[in-house]
This record gives C-alpha cells, sequence and structure tokens, in this order.
C-alpha cells in the first residue's frame, strides 16, 4: 500500500532531524573543519548519497543548524509577539534561555566555535543571524529604557555580553553555578 503524503511528509521530517542530530554531535565533538559527510552520514546511520539527497554540504548542514538553534533560543522571547517586553515575558525568556543552555550543550559548543572562525560564517548565514537578532535588540533596548536604564543601547550589550560569558563558562566547565547565576540576572533585570 502507497504512502500517504503526510506520511512522506513525517518520514521526510523525521530524516532531516535525524541528520541535524547526527550533524551536531559531530561538529560539535570533531570541529566543523575537520568533520565530513562521511562522518555525518555514518553517524545519521544513512547513506552518505541519501544525506545529500538532504543537504548539498556541511555548510547547508551548518547553517541549518545555526538558524533553527537561534529561532529555538528565541521562541519564548516577546511571547505574545507585540514588540513590547514586559517583565514576566523577560523572567519567561530568562529562564527558557538557561534550560536551552543546559538541554543544548552541543550547539553552544558549535555556536561559539565557528562564531571565532569569521571564515566558518558565509555573509549570508550573517545576514540571517542578524534579521533573526535585530527585532529582538530593539525590544530588549526598549525595555532597558522603561526600566530607567540611563543606558539602554549600552545595557543590552552588557546583557549580551554576560549571556556569551555565561555560555562559554558553563560548556567549559559543568561545575559552573547557571542556577545561581541565573537567579541573579533575573535580579539585575526584573526585580
Amino acid at each position: 500500500m502507497p504512502r500517504t503524503k503526510q506520511q512522506v511528509e513525517a518520514i521526510r521530517q523525521q530524516r532531516v532531524m535525524q541528520i541535524l542530530d547526527a550533524a551536531l554531535d559531530v561538529f560539535a565533538h570533531k570541529g566543523f573543519h575537520s568533520a565530513t559527510i562521511a562522518d555525518i552520514a555514518q553517524k545519521a546511520g544513512i547513506a552518505k548519497g541519501l544525506l545529500y539527497h538532504y543537504y548539498s554540504s556541511k555548510e547547508e548542514l551548518l547553517s541549518h543548524i545555526v538558524i533553527n538553534g537561534m529561532n529555538n533560543l528565541i521562541e519564548k522571547f516577546d511571547e505574545n509577539h507585540d514588540g513590547v517586553l514586559t517583565d514576566a515575558e523577560m523572567e519567561l525568556f530568562i529562564n527558557d534561555m538557561f534550560r536551552k543552555i543546559v538541554e543544548n550543550r552541543n550547539y553552544w559548543k558549535l555556536y561559539f566555535s565557528v562564531m571565532l572562525q569569521p571564515n566558518v560564517f558565509s555573509k549570508e548565514l550573517m545576514q540571517k543571524l542578524e534579521g533573526i537578532y535585530e527585532p529582538m535588540v530593539s525590544i530588549l533596548i526598549q525595555y532597558f529604557r522603561r526600566k530607567g536604564y540611563q543606558n539602554p543601547e549600552m545595557e543590552f550589550m552588557i546583557l549580551h555580553a554576560l549571556s556569551d560569558g555565561i555560555v562559554i563558562n558553563y560548556i567549559s566547565n559543568e561545575n559552573f553555578p547557571l542556577d545561581a547565576i541565573k537567579e541573579e540576572i533575573i535580579k539585575r533585570y526584573i526585580k
């Protein structure tokens, strides 16, 4: 009996996730430059030719992983999508962000390793990331302005640098006090 369009699409989506999970694991542990399509196909348990059916290169895989990860990170940001961040939404975002740091350790290893290699991120990928970030930056600056910060733009930069530093410390030190740091961030920006 032939498969329905829904069954075919479900199988396709499952295969894509299988490939992306394998690529993330291989990139995070082997490094982007050292990883090969053959390594990723082997980790995914599929033929190399089948992987090429879904992705034309490891650069395309990287781009898909990075964009999906960023979209995943900000899914709880301004949850009602009205362009105004409330204290409750800021707290929800911070809690969700810290949860995702723990759940997606390999993603963050990959992200920071390739961010520090400018020749890895294409101009197109950087533009896509900026397109994701720009609305968020604007909303955060407005949040800090409403909270009475003298320099809301600088406060955004401080939060961004803190976030990067927290993730880097966590992925390099499993004993990093992530929960205590999260509470301090919440106190600083909400209470």
